[in-house]
């Protein structure tokens, strides 16, 4: 693969990745790019975002090595949504 490539933004602020790295890096039409910049350089990363399954076995470990039971993701889930915090305050 010969670096760099030619490519135009436009008016909207989008540009297009050749075809050649697209192939090369796995990149495909709906995936999640991050986008920063440093010292005048702009650079692309593909994301892979986990699955929901991922999360959820994620959310399970994270609270089993806290000792976090159901029933307090639960009641922290309603207080949530009826705007109660921590300490009991309720909040409009």
């Amino acid at each position: 693969m010969k670096y760099p490539k030619l490519t135009k933004v436009t008016r909207k602020g989008q540009i297009t990745i050749p075809e050649e790295i697209r192939e090369a890096y796995g990149i495909s039409e709906g995936d999640y790019m991050l986008v920063g910049g440093t010292k005048g350089l702009v650079m692309l990363k593909k994301l892979t975002l986990p699955s929901w399954k991922e999360l959820f076995e994620y959310g399970e470990r994270f609270a089993e090595r806290g000792r976090i039971t159901r029933q307090q993701i639960l009641r922290a889930v309603r207080e949530t949504r009826r705007g109660v915090d921590s300490i009991g305050t309720l909040h409009d």
